[in-house]
């Protein structure tokens, strides 16, 4: 099998299987009785949990952070924006909506999941495409798994506290432990274990497949959230539409607000693009994951539909990148040119 070519299938095509796999849980759910195979889908749900993140963590370069000593004004802005004024500017968002509309608490809980998790690996390849620093994105994307053990339970907390939904840390954490840090650990493992045994260019040629079974894991996952909730959502249609606002609100004041402060502080193009695609963008699979091990499905729908929004965010930074260096003066990378994503 061409793995380099199902995986960018998968990922040109995201936002429109996420949308198909949407439809058809919704449609099993809504008629079938779901209910009946609770406990078959708790354990199938962890199961493809698993297959999602692992596969995810094999491709996690730890080596890198060796690196970022020589990097750490940028990568203490990236780690500060990515991990504490993103989650900031989603609940500005969530804020803003409610004056318009009031948002049920589960959701908007779900909503700041998504982006108090870590970066999304993809980070890296946007950085690529737009001749970004990609030992940069590399370290904040080793670092954001790394810390998320005390950052996502610690946001979670306190908006749970505002909202007042009951949450426990420790049900956190161990979720996090489990899928998020135990696949990294065996994630590093089975990457030296291979590489040892295949050599550097069989490993290269093999690691498509790590991102392209993360994302068909990422599907299933989605088909599985909206067929289990497809009656609280039938009930309440408006529930998805209204988590889109503050996500594109989110993305919006969150790609300015990069673009302009690190631009004001002197900030090199090229660690700039590593800096906004690893601090904005982020892992809906690995919230997915942590809402539905936690035993909260509905807070699940938020990163669910994620991808809907983040993906043309994204992709539209990206191809605006010849702006992006205009604003920069960097007039030998627009000259170089880059490939399209």
């Amino acid at each position: 099998m061409n793995w380099l070519k199902l995986k960018n299938h998968l990922d040109k095509y995201l936002p429109v299987y996420v949308t198909l796999a949407m439809i058809a849980g919704f449609y099993v759910g809504t008629h079938a009785e779901v209910e009946k195979y609770k406990g078959t889908l708790k354990t199938l749900n962890m199961l493809v949990v698993i297959s999602m993140i692992y596969p995810m963590m094999i491709n996690l370069r730890l080596g890198e952070l060796k690196n970022s000593a020589k990097l750490g004004k940028q990568l203490t802005i990236a780690l500060t924006m990515g991990l504490i004024i993103s989650p900031l500017i989603m609940y500005g968002a969530i804020w803003l909506t409610e004056l318009f509309r009031p948002i049920n608490h589960q959701l908007a809980l779900g909503l700041l999941l998504a982006v108090v998790v870590p970066c999304s690996s993809m980070s890296i390849a946007y950085t690529g495409f737009t001749k970004g620093n990609i030992e940069l994105a590399t370290i904040v994307v080793a670092l954001s798994f790394t810390l998320a053990i005390v950052t996502v339970p610690g946001w979670l907390k306190i908006f749970a506290s505002s909202y007042h939904v009951s949450i426990s840390v420790w049900l956190l954490i161990k979720t996090i432990l489990i899928v998020v840090i135990t696949p990294m650990i065996l994630g590093v493992l089975t990457r030296w274990y291979l590489i040892k045994k295949l050599g550097t260019e069989g490993f290269l040629r093999i690691k498509p497949a790590f991102p392209a079974i993360s994302l068909l894991g990422m599907y299933t996952i989605v088909f599985l959230i909206f067929m289990e909730k497809a009656r609280l959502i039938a009930s309440k249609p408006s529930i998805v539409g209204l988590a889109l606002v503050p996500l594109v609100l989110y993305y919006t004041l969150a790609l300015l607000f990069m673009t302009f402060v690190d631009r004001a502080i002197g900030i090199p193009y090229k660690d700039h693009m590593a800096m906004t695609f690893t601090s904005v963008g982020k892992n809906e699979g690995t919230a997915m994951a942590i809402a539905l091990a936690a035993g909260t499905g509905l807070m699940a729908i938020a990163p669910a539909v994620t991808p809907i929004v983040q993906i043309p965010f994204l992709v539209g930074y990206v191809k605006a990148w010849r702006s992006i260096a205009g604003l920069w003066k960097c007039r030998a990378v627009v000259e170089e040119g880059i490939p399209s994503p």
